[in-house]
């Protein structure tokens, strides 16, 4: 398995850990991010940073932190998400509206795919992504993404990309 954390030129992606609830928070509250992603308040944040450090325990990926390298801020979150009602793992990413247009989400995006791809044995990721979300889109095509399918999650209309994972 590639080592955590993972660093890009410009970033680190760490596990998310509850050190950084106070951002979560603030990231899940941005009127623009939470166009297309669900908010969380306090309480559900801090709900989620634990569910997820389960997830990790059970399948040794999950959320981590994007951190700008050498300020050390927090820029937003990536990671792979294994969803059971799909059976199938998801690449997902959100960024603080201050760190839109810079590229972060295409560099994060593309050292966690292949971080998830290399170290994990999966086919393929998907990245489940509203309809609507214009910019989350472009990412996923500049990461190689193709449409798939258009489904539900958690009750919300997406279309399903996929990556696969070269033979």
């Amino acid at each position: 398995m590639p080592a955590v954390p993972i660093e890009t030129d410009r970033l680190l992606l760490r596990p998310m850990g509850l050190d950084d609830l106070d951002e979560f928070v603030a990231l899940h509250a941005e009127p623009e991010v939470i166009r297309f992603i669900r908010p969380l308040d306090r309480e559900a944040a801090e709900a989620r940073i634990r569910r997820d450090a389960e997830e990790w325990r059970e399948r040794g990926y999950g959320l981590l932190a994007i951190v700008e390298r050498g300020s050390d801020a927090f820029l937003g979150r990536c990671g792979l998400k294994y969803w059971p009602e799909f059976g199938e793992t998801e690449l997902g990413w959100a960024l603080r509206r201050d760190a839109w247009g810079f590229g972060y989400a295409t560099e994060a995006g593309r050292a966690c795919a292949d971080w998830g791809l290399a170290g994990f044995g999966l086919p393929y990721l998907t990245a489940m992504i509203n309809p609507e979300n214009a910019r989350s889109i472009r990412v996923a095509g500049r990461l190689g993404f193709e449409p798939l399918r258009s489904d539900l999650l958690l009750g919300d209309p997406v279309v399903v990309h996929w990556l696969e994972r070269e033979a």
